[in-house]
């Protein structure tokens, strides 16, 4: 039995896939299985996978990334998860090195840094644009979404012990945000290793690229936290503080593409606790003398 399951979820992967299975198989840790969970795909994705011998191949209809992810947990075998996106590569050593970290601190989950790359070019680390934090996170992820995937490793019984992935959640591209979140809430402790033992790829067309979807989409999995959950005070009045921000950025970028119609509820939604966010207030009613609803 492999100590640790990579868990890939694919879906029309073929422009990157074999990318992202050459980083695990070059892995200087090799007590591994792979399984990759092909999500409905109609390009070669289903060739690429099973020409790598290490690959564990199961086939689905297109369910999203939560039933994805959940159907990659129910097959894996090893005591460890750990995950990769298909567009996304990890370096040689992240296992073995991630592995000795999580020993050395008897952890049940953790996650490192990851470089950042933009067509093909490294421009930073992710710690760099998102400061992340360890221990209790929770207040910390509510005021932004630090955590990539791609570099998580978990123990699979805490995992199931929580459900897994939310495959009712009404947004997209957030469900590891709100399973590190349900896992804060039940005091887990996260441990960070402060290097970049992954690569995140940007650059080409995806949801990710384009931010005011990137915002959208934050605001919407924000919005379900806030409803959703039972949080205690202080994590409460972050949330409304990472609402207001949210609002404020989205409404401006809105803003700037000429977008008033769409702007103008974003910037109404903005806390007046600062003269800035009573000027974004103010901006946003006056829109709406000028602008109706459709």
């Amino acid at each position: 039995m492999p100590r640790v399951s990579v868990i890939i979820p694919a879906y029309n992967a073929e422009a990157f896939l074999a990318r992202a299975l050459r980083s695990v198989v070059a892995q200087t840790f090799n007590d591994y299985e792979i399984v990759l969970v092909d999500d409905g795909s109609t390009d070669g994705t289903a060739e690429i996978a099973q020409s790598f011998k290490q690959v564990r191949y199961f086939h689905q209809p297109n369910r999203r990334q939560p039933a994805t992810r959940n159907r990659g947990l129910k097959e894996a075998k090893g005591e460890l998860i750990a995950f990769l996106d298909a567009d996304d590569e990890w370096l040689p050593e992240k296992l073995e090195r991630q592995l000795a970290f999580m020993s050395e601190r008897d952890s049940q989950i953790s996650f490192t840094d990851t470089y950042v790359s933009s067509k093909g070019k490294r421009v930073g680390r992710h710690s760099e644009l998102v400061p992340p934090c360890d221990g209790d996170i929770l207040l910390g992820l509510l005021r932004q979404s630090f955590i990539t995937i791609n570099t998580v490793v978990a123990r699979k019984e805490l995992l199931e012990r929580v459900g897994g992935f939310d495959e009712n959640v009404p947004f997209r591209s957030h469900e590891d945000y709100d399973l590190w979140l349900r896992l804060a809430l039940v005091g887990t402790r996260f441990d960070y290793l402060d290097e970049p033992l992954a690569v995140y790829h940007r650059g080409y067309a995806s949801d990710s690229s384009d931010r005011i979807s990137m915002h959208e989409r934050y605001l919407e999995a924000l919005e379900y936290f806030d409803a959703s959950y039972e949080l205690p005070p202080e994590a409460r009045s972050q949330v409304i503080s990472t609402l207001n921000r949210t609002n404020a950025a989205l409404g401006r970028m809105l803003l700037q593409q000429g977008r008033f119609r769409e702007a103008a509820p974003h910037l109404r939604r903005v806390a007046p606790d600062t003269m800035r966010h009573r000027l974004l207030r103010a901006t946003g009613r006056v829109l709406s003398l000028f602008v109706r609803p459709k």
